[in-house]
């Protein structure tokens, strides 16, 4: 690899660490386009892999300073939307092989926009006990209608999961990333083992199945480095600024795909 690449993979680490950190977004959506110029050869496959693989890693990194933050969450409802999600990703991918691209565009589009809106438009909710016996329930709903999107659209997995648990009202703006970063890993282990068992045509640098882990390596390495930075920009942003900036983040996204469908 030339220099100018390994310093623009530490850069996508760099974004990719502090969006998880801090919005609960994985950063898949930024890294599936990137990878894509900078990789052309890469088959698709590969690409996906190798995003949701570094994806995975620093969504791990973040959850040890989560658990030394004693950032508390309900693990027992995260594992029950966790499997929501799973089965909604698993329905949205074998759907995809049957609608033609503007649709599934188009869904992810007016999803991601409706989401934006009802983020920056909505009001923190009074929490209590009988919430929270009863979002269980919803939650599984909301979190296999996201895993559906998707698995549909084949990116946005933390930037549909993370606006989608926030309405949730028994959970907390600073809640929100601990939540979609568990999930991502979770989620993520199931087709981990299928892109690790398959044989690629193609081969570039240190690559097992279709994860190229030299580009992996790099860019969680440059997220390692940026976690603890990220962490202190989390605990000096209040829940409603955050909350804004990914009601923005997400608006932002829509447009962009929405673009670069439209260029094609």
């Amino acid at each position: 690899m030339s220099i100018t690449l390994i310093l623009i993979l530490i850069g996508c680490g760099i974004i990719t660490n502090i969006m998880s950190a801090i919005f609960g977004i994985g950063g898949g959506v930024l890294m599936v386009p990137i990878l894509y110029t900078l990789f052309p050869e890469f088959p698709l496959q590969m690409v996906a892999a190798t995003s949701l693989t570094i994806v995975m890693g620093s969504s791990m990194i973040n959850l040890v300073y989560f658990y030394r933050q004693k950032v508390e969450i309900n693990y027992k409802a995260m594992l029950i939307w966790s499997v929501g999600m799973i089965i909604g990703v698993q329905l949205g991918f074998e759907v995809s092989f049957y609608v033609p691209d503007i649709v599934i565009i188009s869904v992810f589009v007016i999803t991601l926009s409706a989401l934006a809106l009802r983020t920056l438009m909505s009001k923190q909710a009074i929490e209590n006990d009988s919430q929270n016996a009863n979002e269980t329930a919803k939650g599984i709903g909301l979190c296999t209608f996201g895993g559906f999107i998707a698995g549909m659209t084949g990116i946005g997995g933390g930037s549909i999961m993370a606006p989608l648990i926030g309405q949730l009202k028994s959970v907390k703006p600073h809640q929100i990333a601990p939540y979609t970063n568990y999930m991502m890993v979770i989620g993520g282990l199931g087709s981990l083992y299928g892109y690790l068992t398959k044989i690629p045509s193609f081969h570039f640098g240190w690559q097992v199945g279709y994860i190229n882990f030299s580009v992996v390596l790099i860019v969680v390495f440059s997220a390692f480095i940026t976690s603890f930075f990220s962490m202190k920009i989390r605990g000096k942003l209040s829940p409603a600024l955050v909350k804004k900036l990914l009601g923005i983040i997400l608006l932002v996204i829509a447009t962009y795909m929405l673009i670069v469908h439209l260029m094609k």
